[in-house]
């Protein structure tokens, strides 16, 4: 009889289990995806991270800072996105079984705060990108004023706070439940959820977030657009750098970065408003487009700007094998044959 109530027992506990597990929206295919996501997004910008490092009379130039920061800000995404336990390792994570440290990790890794603050704090990145380039090509007189030295390092540091500022709310929206299985020890409960205050909130947060950067971004392509195509007075200079690869690079990534954040911020507004519930596999899969961008900016860096898909080449043919280091050498010569009849201050625009 005791065997057969062991039995009870173990079966209802697998059953539980299981269900915490499906419950919380993490499945074999969201981390590999996951997986796959980070294999790309740490060597390709850490190759556009090597760039800058080798040369660095490159960061003379405003926006390579705020990319640099941008593949920097990439790298530590991935990184977190292995390390917590909702992503890539699962229930390999170590969790905690003391109260106090159980409480720590569930409002500090567990929450994601700091993950979700590097996707925002990149989406304000490119944001100061998208004006860095208006004042560029609107207001070029004013350049100096608003993109040298420490004006610019002020900025970076600016939009680092304001992300964490946004996201910090999931601090207190996660909670440790102690008499839960040890591999799932945290909830998300949404406080004052469903309420006008919290709905109120959201939409809010959500504008901030998002349609807030997203839509100065586009109204500022637009802006540019219209403004140097219309305007007589519009210098040649300008319209050069309109049609620009740095320009094009940059629109091309603040697409990217519109289009794979909104679902999940959509999701997000529903939850607050007790529409909709976190953790889920809806939840997670939206959440996976948030990173997406992660990996797609170096590829969109190489792919539209030909100056740094000339420096990937030399430095991936640099860590090949001898044997193959010819096509390192000839690529070498052609980078130094180029930029000796351009000049620095036309191969960056």
């Amino acid at each position: 009889m005791n065997s057969s109530l062991n039995k009870i027992s173990t079966t209802e506990t697998s059953s539980t289990s299981s269900q915490a597990i499906a419950a919380s929206g993490i499945t074999n295919t969201t981390q590999v995806m996951y997986s796959v996501l980070c294999t790309l997004a740490i060597p390709g910008n850490m190759v556009t991270i090597l760039v800058f490092i080798r040369e660095r009379r490159l960061l003379e130039k405003s926006y390579n800072i705020l990319i640099l920061t941008l593949a920097i800000a990439d790298v530590m995404t991935a990184i977190l996105l292995i390390t917590n336990p909702s992503f890539v390792v699962g229930d390999a994570f170590p969790y905690p079984t003391n109260p106090v440290l159980g409480e720590i990790f569930c409002r500090v890794i567990w929450s994601r705060v700091f993950l979700f603050q590097l996707v925002f704090f990149s989406i304000y990145i490119s944001l100061v990108l998208t004006v860095e380039r208006w004042v560029a090509i609107v207001k070029p007189v004013k350049y100096n004023i608003f993109f040298k030295g420490k004006r610019l390092i002020l900025c970076i540091f600016v939009c680092w706070i304001w992300s964490l500022f946004l996201t910090g709310a999931s601090l207190a929206d996660t909670v440790y439940k102690p008499n839960l299985s040890s591999r799932n020890i945290c909830e998300f409960e949404i406080i004052l959820q469903g309420t006008s205050f919290r709905m109120a909130l959201s939409t809010l947060q959500f504008f901030m977030k998002m349609a807030f950067p997203c839509l100065s971004i586009i109204g500022l392509y637009i802006h540019m657009i219209v403004s140097t195509n219309n305007s007589p007075i519009a210098s040649v200079e300008s319209k050069a750098k309109l049609r620009g690869k740095v320009t094009r690079m940059i629109g091309a990534m603040s697409c990217i970065f519109i289009i794979c954040i909104t679902p999940n911020q959509i999701v997000l507004v529903l939850a607050y408003a007790g529409k909709a519930i976190l953790d889920t596999k809806l939840h997670h899969f939206t959440a996976f487009f948030n990173f997406i961008p992660t990996c797609a900016n170096p590829f969109i860096y190489g792919l539209s700007n030909e100056t740094y898909r000339r420096r990937y080449k030399k430095i991936l043919f640099s860590l090949c094998p001898k044997v193959l280091r010819g096509g390192a050498d000839a690529a070498n010569l052609d980078i130094v044959l180029r930029e000796r009849r351009v000049q620095p201050s036309t191969i960056e625009q």
